[in-house]
Parts: C-alpha cells; sequence; structure tokens
C-alpha cells in the first residue's frame, strides 16, 4: 500500500507538538518535539526536538495534547514551552513520576539514546557509565520507566483514535475482514492494512458507558471492532 507524504504533511502545521512514532518497538517517545518548518512541496517536516532539529516523514510523528507535556521527563521542553518546568512532572494522583535527584542532563541523554533506538539494556550500560555517581537504583528505576511510559503511549493513542471515530465507522457494514484458519487456531489476527504483525487488544469505553471491543494495531494504528473480523466462512468469532 502506497503512502501519500505529500497528503499526509498537510496535517501538520509550524507549532504543533509532535512525538516521535517508532514501529519497530511500538513506542512513542517520551518527549516531545515541535514543528518548526512544513515542506508541502516534498512532502517532509523539520521538528526541533530537544537535543536538536531533524528532518522527518509525516508517518513518522504524531501530534499530541498539549496537556500531555506535564508528565514527561523533566528538562526535556523548557527551550520550547517557557515556564513548564514551573510545575513538576506528576502523575494523576498529583505524585511525582520523574526522580528529581539525578544529575541534570540525564533525561535529556536518555532520550537522545531512545531516538537512536538504543534498548533498554543498552541505554541503560550507557548512561551508567557517564553518571556512575548517581544511585544505581536510581539509573535503572529511570530507564526502565521511560521505556515502559514509551510503550504504554502507543495504547493511549490508540484508544483516543477510537474515542474521535464517529458513530458510522462503528456501524458500517462494509468494515468486515475475514481471518485465515491460521489466525483462527493461534487467535492472533495479522493487521489488515499494513500486514506487519498481530493486532492487540483493547477496549474503549463509550458515552453511557458502552464498551467497544477493539484490535488495534501497534504498527500504523489501524482500529478494527472484534466483531468486524469473522471467520474464514464468514462465521462470528470471539476473539
Amino acid at each position: 500500500m502506497a503512502i501519500d507524504y505529500w497528503k499526509l504533511v498537510q496535517d501538520f502545521e509550524p507549532g504543533d507538538c509532535v512525538q516521535k512514532f517508532m514501529p519497530g518497538r511500538s513506542a512513542l517517545s517520551p518527549y516531545v518535539g515541535r514543528v518548526t518548518s512544513v515542506m508541502r512541496g516534498i512532502g517532509f517536516l523539520d521538528v526541533q526536538w530537544p537535543f536538536g532539529n531533524e528532518r522527518v516523514s509525516p508517518e513518522d510523528v504524531v501530534k499530541i495534547n498539549p496537556d500531555l507535556l506535564l508528565y514527561l521527563p523533566p528538562q526535556l521542553n523548557s527551550s520550547y514551552y517557557p515556564g513548564l518546568d514551573a510545575f513538576p512532572a506528576k502523575t494523576a494522583s498529583g505524585e511525582p513520576l520523574w526522580r528529581s535527584t539525578l544529575p541534570i542532563g540525564f533525561h535529556l541523554k536518555l532520550a537522545r539514546l531512545f531516538h537512536r533506538r538504543a534498548s533498554e539494556v543498552q541505554a541503560y550500560d550507557v548512561l551508567w557509565h557517564s553518571y556512575r555517581q548517581a544511585d544505581d537504583e536510581s539509573i535503572r528505576d529511570e530507564v526502565s520507566k521511560f521505556y515502559k511510559v514509551a510503550h504504554n503511549l502507543v495504547t493511549i493513542l490508540l484508544l483516543e483514535q477510537a474515542r474521535k471515530k464517529d458513530a458510522a465507522y462503528w456501524a458500517a457494514t462494509d468494515r468486515k475482514y475475514r481471518a485465515t484458519r491460521q489466525e483462527l487456531d493461534s487467535r492472533q489476527v495479522d493487521c489488515p492494512k499494513c500486514k506487519q504483525g498481530p493486532m492487540r487488544k483493547a477496549t474503549y469505553k463509550m458515552e453511557g458507558g458502552q464498551r467497544v471491543r477493539l484490535l488495534a494495531c501497534p504498527q500504523c494504528m489501524h482500529l478494527v471492532k472484534q466483531t468486524d473480523i469473522l471467520g474464514p466462512g464468514g462465521e462470528a468469532v470471539q476473539w
């Protein structure tokens, strides 16, 4: 399936807050950048990350809700969002989410390593050698938390996309797919859009308490109602 980058780039404007999408690891960057330039002629964006500028394809980033910034690691966004550091990083309960005892620059280096696709073990090894004076448990915990947040942000994004779908999407009669016998036996369905691997189960709670069970692709973010995936013979299947 060909991707129309010139069409994708139309969704972005300078100043948009974006996160990096990492398809191979099913994760979103736990840090944000700001779009500084939109090159509609060639279908690319310039994005200023906390550690530098990068030219990216619009399929490699997603726009975010700026409110999310308060939950990201400290000292990663202050150059683009003046005054942000006045609000401590926190969780929904109000408890601190990120350790403030680590040296300044720790999270910035961790973000750069993540951006370069370093694994969690590789990132820990580099940071342990760079910050030996810091508590080892704090380093290990912060790296682990960083990578878990990156993974969990994909689930949040998928559910947010589901929330934005209108009622016609859920009721459409032409969005039916048939699983293969192998998929039916394994109870794992490959994404019908990108064909890049199995989809994950998710549940979205609609207004009024109604729950919609979804299958979500962590690679291309495609969403399908579980009831729209039928068996090889067109029969209903409980996934």
